[in-house]
């Protein structure tokens, strides 16, 4: 099979000038396995011929490869964690520090459902408090078209089902099954085109300078190879500022815990803490440590 996909990641970078090396084989295996059976090619080969001289499929190829799946709080448990322990500490923390708003960058937003639901949250917390800490959120994504659609933050009422009825009249208009995003919600977010693998930058280019306090990278790094992976964590790291948050999917548990600085802050749920010291990786390997411990030395600043 490796032969077969060498064979498709060829012709792709000779005809077309694209990268497919940096997937991981299982799923550029599947995606290929559905390609076939669209362009009815009984064999890798019989596909090749046919990607090579139909550009389109070059484009269908690609977009099979992209992570476009989206929900509004598509994970309960993160964001009751995110709701009740996260977003408090940051809002805190930043009450009274002059200039310094909270910054969150919503990697792979899709259509942007991620991060219209962090800003419902952030809002809420916002107008409770009497000394509301501003916040930018950076939402980016390697696709112009869901870019597009996250911009224009309409959404039919399938797509909103998971939003709660007081979120859905406070912060939508609605006109019959279309929801959309009120302005002012809308104006805490910068969405732009960003390719998380370009190696010549570590942040958004909107973003200035990174420094932000919780970075959203959920469901994206198990599309890549091992090596590319880290490499994308790496640059989240580095983006994250000491004792902010990283949030990611349930199934890349396993990568996150390799980084050094980094620490479950509940280990029933896919938030991290970056310290501002090493800690001791064997000892959260093996299950040293409490949830509670975990929520000390976040609300601790550790």
């Amino acid at each position: 099979m490796k032969t077969d996909l060498q064979k498709v990641i060829t012709v792709m970078s000779r005809a077309y000038g694209t990268d497919l090396s940096c997937y991981d084989e299982s799923v550029l295996s599947k995606s290929l396995e559905t390609r076939c059976i669209e362009t009815s090619s009984a064999t890798i080969d019989e596909y090749c011929t046919y990607l090579s001289e139909h550009r389109e499929e070059a484009g269908a190829l690609s977009r099979s490869l992209q992570n476009t799946h989206s929900e509004f709080f598509r994970n309960p448990l993160t964001f009751a964690l995110l709701e009740s322990l996260v977003l408090p500490s940051l809002l805190m923390e930043r009450q009274g520090a002059e200039g310094r708003g909270i910054r969150v960058w919503s990697a792979g937003c899709a259509a942007g459902e991620e991060a219209y639901s962090i800003a419902i949250l952030l809002n809420e917390r916002a107008t409770a408090s009497e000394h509301p800490a501003p916040y930018q959120i950076f939402a980016t994504d390697i696709s112009e078209d869901e870019l597009a659609h996250a911009k224009s933050g309409v959404y039919d009422a399938a797509r909103v089902q998971n939003v709660h009825l007081k979120h859905l009249h406070t912060y939508f208009h609605s006109r019959g099954d279309t929801y959309t995003v009120i302005p002012r919600l809308q104006d805490h977010i910068d969405f732009s085109r960003y390719d998380l693998l370009d190696e010549h930058s570590i942040s958004p280019p909107t973003s200035i300078y990174g420094g932000f306090d919780l970075i959203f990278c959920a469901n994206l790094l198990f599309y890549y190879r091992p090596e590319v992976r880290q490499s994308i964590l790496e640059k989240l790291n580095h983006s994250l500022v000491p004792g902010g948050y990283l949030v990611t999917g349930e199934a890349e548990r396993e990568m996150v815990e390799q980084l050094d600085n980094i620490y479950p802050v509940f280990r029933s749920a896919a938030v991290y803490r970056k310290s501002s010291r090493t800690h001791m990786k064997t000892e959260q390997r093996t299950g040293a440590g409490t949830a509670e411990s975990c929520r000390q030395e976040a609300e601790h600043g550790v």
